[in-house]
């Protein structure tokens, strides 16, 4: 038994070793945290042209050609900023281009992201979060992935 335990232990540790080894790198972006104000219910406004930021996720893998997926998940409770809520409907959020394929070592795929919110009086004045989950996608056996928090500001309606 006792033999056995030593092999397996062993095992696991080269293939960790093998997995680390062979794939040295990930994913990284500027695109962390954006604040986006006096967003208009029943308009559509680019994250780019309100915050001149774009969505760019770099491969910085030392060898490794990956497949890049972006889509937008909602925050649970415990990942909400103070004064936020999850924003109520994904498809609020629609990703220009959510995936790129054969992104090579220290390349990067670059995309904006378009907020609209329903014209509807029940969301002025209210704050919503929304993730962007990039991710490596396709036939990967080994998953990396970013999280980017967009904050959402809808702008007062006056009566």
């Amino acid at each position: 038994m006792w033999r056995y335990f030593k092999l397996s232990s062993a095992v696991l540790c080269l293939i960790l070793f093998m997995c680390y080894t062979s794939f040295a790198g990930g994913l990284s972006t500027q695109f962390v945290e954006v604040r986006l104000k006096g967003l208009r219910p029943g308009k559509s406004c680019s994250v780019k042209d309100k915050s001149g930021r774009e969505l760019i996720i770099e491969n910085t893998t030392d060898s490794k050609v990956v497949d890049i997926a972006v889509k937008a998940e909602k925050p649970v409770g415990y990942n909400l900023v103070p004064g936020y809520k999850p924003i109520p409907d994904l498809s609020w959020v629609v990703i220009d281009k959510d995936y790129f394929k054969d992104v090579g070592p220290g390349q990067s795929a670059k995309t904006d992201i378009s907020i609209k919110i329903p014209n509807d009086r029940k969301y002025a004045g209210k704050k919503y979060q929304v993730y962007l989950y990039s991710h490596t996608a396709g036939k990967e056996t080994m998953r990396m992935g970013l999280m980017s928090r967009l904050l959402l500001e809808v702008e007062s309606v006056s009566k």
